[in-house]
């Protein structure tokens, strides 16, 4: 609003207490109008060939699970909700109340109506026993439509999961579990960036920040490719923004695959400032781009 008088002519006469609290009405009304997750930026920014964060970068190290998994082909979910199982029940088995693990999916349940199914789903929920993954992996079915919104989910999309499936989501939460008594301890897992969103990604949380890390967990067939390494990147950036003191002792980005059971990192001591410059300035929109 200009405040005008016979002396103003139109200028602004608010305080800057006033100016300050107003761009930041507009900023929060922009970003409600126009949303955009922080995954959905990264994957829709072009990257130069090899990527800001090129995988050659990171070591690697397998974790030598004695006991395989079914082939994926074998599995009867989509490969995100094995994804999602993983990620949530990893949460629940680690001291998360599994109401608020699967938070994300009870949600959208009530968006479509269908909240009283999930509500005895999430009451089958108790551990590794076949009945739980089973009910874990259909709950996981309601995710996009909190997600995405009602408009774009799918009833029916997720079937009851056959037994490779209830095996390899178990094994690869066990998988997970392992490694993360291996780099912890773990300071923080879904960690999220208050204080560092912006306009280019306004909402987003992550998996784990151990003592001195960042970690993505990944279940999928196929080996770290530019757009994951620059997803650790972006996460990086907006946690060293944030308000959270945490990422000021993160001193390597990695990632953790429990199909494959392998890891690969790197420390950010190696990720050069010209990488960091375009993923503030160009990727998330800091003004100042480092």
């Amino acid at each position: 609003m200009i405040y005008r008088d016979a002396d103003a002519y139109g200028f602004d006469l608010r305080s800057a207490e006033e100016m300050m609290e107003a761009e930041r009405r507009e900023t929060d009304l922009r970003r409600r109008l126009h949303p955009m997750s922080v995954v959905a930026r990264v994957h829709a920014w072009h990257q130069p060939p090899g990527g800001l964060l090129p995988v050659s970068l990171f070591s690697r190290r397998v974790m030598d699970d004695p006991m395989p998994l079914h082939d994926r082909v074998a599995e009867t979910v989509p490969a995100d909700i094995a994804g999602l199982y993983v990620d949530y029940m990893t949460r629940a088995m680690t001291g998360s109340d599994v109401r608020d693990a699967f938070r994300i999916p009870l949600t959208g349940a009530r968006l479509v109506g269908d909240g009283a199914r999930t509500e005895r789903l999430v009451s089958m929920v108790d551990g590794f026993s076949d009945r739980s993954v089973r009910a874990a992996c259909l709950l996981c079915g309601f995710d996009a439509a909190s997600r995405r919104g009602p408009a774009r989910w799918r009833a029916g999309r997720v079937i009851d999961p056959g037994p490779a499936t209830v095996y390899n989501v178990r094994r690869m939460v066990a998988r997970t579990l392992r490694f993360m008594d291996r780099v912890g301890p773990v300071v923080w897992e879904g960690f999220t960036f208050d204080g560092g969103y912006t306009d280019r990604g306004t909402s987003g949380d992550g998996d784990l920040l151990t003592a001195d890390g960042l970690w993505d967990l990944k279940v999928s067939r196929w080996p770290p490719n530019p757009t994951y390494t620059l997803q650790l990147l972006v996460y990086w950036r907006l946690g060293l923004h944030s308000t959270h003191p945490e990422y000021l002792r993160v001193r390597r980005l990695g990632l953790y695959n429990a199909r494959s059971d392998t890891m690969w990192s790197v420390p950010v001591a190696r990720i050069g400032a010209d990488a960091v410059r375009a993923v503030e300035r160009d990727v998330i929109g800091y003004a100042d781009g480092l």
